[in-house]
């Protein structure tokens, strides 16, 4: 039997080797495990900035649209701060030069969050917020300088009006534009305020500031080329379970087919004309609504014309509508409020009613 022998030196490089083999190993492992660890982090932070960010927005919309009590600086950074905190607890900075700043309407910037209390720069529109996290690695904090890494993040959302209409789950009603030239809108709790006080409307084809009719919505896919729903051929019908089938809850309300696009269309071409229900609306239960205080999103109209199966109204936007009570179907009550949806954004201003919305930029 022959035996091996090695020598002191043959070992010692046989240790070597398994040392930087082990080496390679753990680097390797570490580069797989904390490499996706990094990206995850990184797509966190993103995630958290853009929430951030268009928290901050919402703020912005809010005082755009009028509403200098709760459009403040001061709010857009408590909204930051909040919305970080839920989202992770990412770092961030106040003031120079890496801290949230807001920005015009073409995306310069202009002064820091922060810096304005109850007001906001002038041309606002927006907001950019920067954001860091750091993170302890696994395998690489085996290597000296590696034991933590950092991910950082930026995002910038807009607030304004809505440049467009609404995507789905509309509440099949339309509300006369009397109504919102004749009430403020409710920024408090409903009974809080007389703005808040629930209104009494009934339904008719007069625009006058209770009025209010229930609409002919298109069945799901079934309205393109009709604007609002109105399809003179196909998935529309004026029966109570249909009716009801679009009431919901959400979001089995079906919504509008196509944005508002503008002056009044003719018989020809009824692009933002929507068909009335007429009758067969005496038991709609909009409870779910009431029970749980959901502001639902309303098409606004300004012209009626016709009765019955022909009757329609001439939609010229949307508004946000808390209901409060619905009396079988005949009669509604509510509270106006400024619903904000996803944009696209504009700042020019537009009708009183006309909804808020909020923009990621990034």
């Amino acid at each position: 039997m022959t035996r091996l022998n090695r020598s002191p030196h043959q070992r010692g490089q046989i240790l070597a080797l398994f040392a930087l083999s082990a080496t390679v190993f753990i680097l390797a492992v570490g580069l797989v495990i904390d490499g996706g660890n990094a990206l995850n982090q990184r797509r966190e932070s993103q995630n958290s900035s853009d929430f951030a960010a268009l928290a901050g927005a919402r703020i912005i919309a809010q005082r755009i649209g009028g509403d200098t009590t709760n459009g403040t600086d001061t709010n857009v950074k408590a909204a930051i701060q909040s919305t970080l905190f839920k989202n992770g607890n990412d770092s961030v900075s106040w003031g120079a030069p890496n801290g949230p700043v807001y920005v015009d309407a073409n995306g310069g910037t202009l002064g820091y969050v922060g810096d304005y209390a109850n007001t906001l720069p002038t041309g606002a529109v927006g907001v950019r917020v920067s954001t860091s996290r750091t993170f302890r690695t696994y395998f690489l904090g085996l290597v000296p300088g590696l034991a933590t890494m950092d991910a950082s993040s930026t995002a910038t959302a807009r607030g304004g009006y809505a440049a467009g209409g609404p995507g789905g789950d509309v509440f099949p009603i339309g509300v006369s534009l009397a109504f919102f030239q004749n009430y403020p809108f409710c920024t408090g709790e409903v009974g809080s305020s007389s703005a808040c006080d629930p209104q009494h409307l009934t339904s008719g084809h007069l625009n006058v500031p209770g009025g209010f009719g229930w609409l002919s919505f298109g069945a799901v896919d079934k309205c393109a080329g009709y604007g609002l729903g109105m399809s003179t051929t196909q998935g529309c019908d004026v029966s109570k379970p249909f009716l009801q089938s679009e009431i919901g809850p959400p979001p089995n309300s079906y919504g509008c087919c196509t944005a508002v696009n503008g002056g009044p269309s003719t018989d020809a071409n009824p692009i933002d004309r929507i068909g009335s229900t007429t009758g067969n609306i005496d038991s709609a239960d909009c409870s779910y609504y009431i029970d749980n205080n959901i502001t639902v999103t309303v098409p606004v109209w300004d012209i009626g014309d016709d009765k019955g199966a022909s009757g329609w109204y001439h939609i010229i936007g949307f508004a946000g509508f808390q209901l409060t009570a619905c009396d079988g179907g005949k009669d509604i009550e509510g509270v106006w409020r400024k619903q904000i949806i996803n944009g696209p954004t504009t700042s020019t201003p537009g009708q009183p009613f006309q909804q808020l919305a909020v923009q990621l930029i990034r």
